[in-house]
């Protein structure tokens, strides 16, 4: 478990990396702001927003609580097509976590 502790995580990347949750890079630069403040509303429902991440029941939750609010960005809506259309365009293809490292999808 990373020694950091979640008040220390400062960007999207950091909160990625510190669950070990893969990630498209371009979901989540198009995208980290409402990933993150999704993260916080799922972290604050389940009364895990102040918990200690250093405990590893809490970091399970937490890391899951992420998970979720990541998907929730991953897969295109009609909304978010009609804001982001180019990138729709170009990038609207469905990623599967198992298709996804840390660092971006992985090439076939």
């Amino acid at each position: 478990m990373p020694k950091k502790k979640l008040k220390d995580l400062c960007d999207a990347e950091d909160f990625f990396d510190y669950y070990h949750v893969p990630y498209h890079s371009e979901i989540l630069n198009l995208s980290r702001v409402h990933i993150l403040k999704s993260f916080q509303n799922l972290l604050q429902k389940e009364g895990c927003f102040d918990a200690d991440s250093s405990d590893n029941e809490v970091w399970n939750i937490q890391r899951a609580l992420l998970f979720r609010a990541y998907h929730e960005f991953v897969k295109p809506t009609p909304a978010r097509q009609k804001f982001f259309p180019t990138f729709y365009e170009r990038n609207g293809t469905f990623y599967a976590f198992d298709q996804i490292n840390n660092k971006g999808v992985e090439k076939k």
